[in-house]
C-alpha cells in the first residue's frame, strides 16, 4: 500500500456526497443542474458489480428529470408489477403497477446494477458534478458552518475538502451514521 501524500488542501465545495450509487449520482446531478459546485466521493469505479435492482414506476419520472429514460430503457427488462411473498402468513399479494390509481406510469424496469450506476454516474459528470472515483472518506470533522472531510485516492494522495454539506449517500456502508455511532438494526 503506498504511503499517503497530502498534495491538496484547498479544495472546496458546496456539496460532498460520500457515495457514486443510484441515490448520490442522482442529488449530484439534480444539485449541479442548478449550480452548485457538487463532489462526489465514490470508493469503487464505475461499472462496479452490485447485485440487480428492481425500480418501481415513480422512477420514471425522475429518469425523464435526469435525460437519462432512454439509457435505462436500453438495459432494462419491462416488469408490469411486483409479488410480495410472506412466510409468516402464507401468502403471496401481488401489485400491478397499471391498477394504480395514477395511470401515467404502468411499468417499471429490473436493471442490472453495474449498468444503471454507470449511467447515473456518468450523467453526474455531464451535468457539472465533480466525480472521484477510487477515493474514500476517511475522517470528518464538522465545524460551525462546513465540514473538513479527509479522502484518499487509490494512489495514496490524502486530500481535504472543505464542505458547506455534507450528504451521506454510501448505502449500506452508512459511513456518517457508523461513525457517529447512531446505526440502529432492524431487528
Amino acid at each position: 500500500m503506498p504511503v499517503p501524500n497530502t498534495t491538496s488542501l484547498g479544495n472546496s465545495c458546496e456539496v460532498l456526497i460520500i457515495g457514486g450509487g443510484p441515490a448520490g449520482s442522482t442529488a449530484a446531478a439534480l444539485l449541479a443542474e442548478r449550480g452548485r459546485r457538487v463532489v462526489v466521493i465514490e470508493k469503487d469505479r464505475h461499472p462496479r458489480f452490485h447485485i440487480g435492482e428492481s425500480l418501481l414506476p415513480l422512477n420514471l419520472a425522475l429518469f425523464d428529470q435526469l435525460g437519462v429514460h432512454e439509457q435505462i430503457e436500453a438495459i432494462g427488462i419491462v416488469k408490469h408489477g411486483a409479488e410480495f411473498i410472506s412466510t409468516d402468513y402464507h401468502r403471496t399479494v401481488t401489485f400491478n403497477f397499471a391498477d394504480a390509481w395514477n395511470k401515467t406510469w404502468t411499468s417499471a424496469y429490473q436493471v442490472r446494477r453495474s449498468e444503471f450506476d454507470h449511467i447515473l454516474s456518468k450523467n453526474a459528470s455531464a451535468r457539472g458534478a465533480e466525480v472521484h472515483e477510487e477515493s474514500r472518506v476517511t475522517e470528518i470533522q464538522f465545524n460551525d458552518d462546513s465540514a473538513d472531510v479527509m479522502v484518499t485516492t487509490a494512489d495514496g494522495t490524502a486530500l481535504k475538502w472543505r464542505a458547506g454539506y455534507v450528504l451521506d449517500a454510501s448505502g449500506r456502508d452508512t459511513f456518517l451514521a457508523s461513525r457517529m455511532k447512531i446505526k440502529r438494526h432492524n431487528a
